[in-house]
């Protein structure tokens, strides 16, 4: 019996250790699509504290066109140029983690990945992935998620019958997302 619940312990000892991070994120890979002209497209997420902590976070991976600027809001928003800081959670509290392409007018697509980690151990990169004023964005949307277009509506809210160039619309997907579409190409 002794033996037994040794063991039980030493499993619920070594399970707590497995478990024991002090943050999780909600999503890891998060999408921002706009026009060229759009100023500051972003997109967001959320870190959740599961402990008292302090998060050191930092910029690890910049692969944007030339020209393209960014900032981060965690949770507080810093200027263009700031890419990495230190913040400290409280158990239970939620903090909005966002970042903002900033395209200056030049069409493409490119990621940017923030690292984020505590005093102990526990490491989670965030990569935000946008795509800029390319009609690459529909194919990708299509291919990647197995959806398929089930309405497009101009910026009036009329239903229109095809995607248009150079016009801003908003397409809706077979999983009811939403999302605003200006093909350039």
């Amino acid at each position: 019996m002794y033996k037994k619940l040794t063991l039980a312990s030493l499993l619920l000892l070594i399970n707590g250790f497995i478990y024991a991070q002090s943050f999780s994120v909600d999503a890891t890979n998060i999408p921002i699509d706009a026009c060229t002209g759009c100023t500051g497209p972003s997109n967001n997420t959320n870190l959740n504290a599961l402990s008292d902590a302090t998060l050191n976070w930092s910029i690890i991976d910049v692969d944007v066109p030339e020209g393209w600027e960014f900032s981060n809001c965690f949770p507080n928003c810093y200027q263009i140029g700031v890419t990495s800081g230190v913040l400290s959670i409280i158990s239970g509290q939620q903090y909005y983690l966002n970042c903002h392409v900033y395209p200056n007018e030049i069409m493409g697509e490119g990621t940017i990945t923030m690292q984020i980690t505590d005093n102990g151990g526990t490491i989670e990169e965030v990569t935000w992935n946008a795509i800029i004023g390319s009609a690459g964005l529909i194919e990708n949307i299509l291919d990647e998620d197995e959806l398929t277009i089930q309405a497009i509506y101009n910026l009036q809210g009329q239903q229109i019958p095809e995607l248009l160039i150079n016009q801003l619309q908003i397409v809706v997907f077979s999983d009811n997302s939403r999302k605003q579409i200006l093909i350039t190409e």
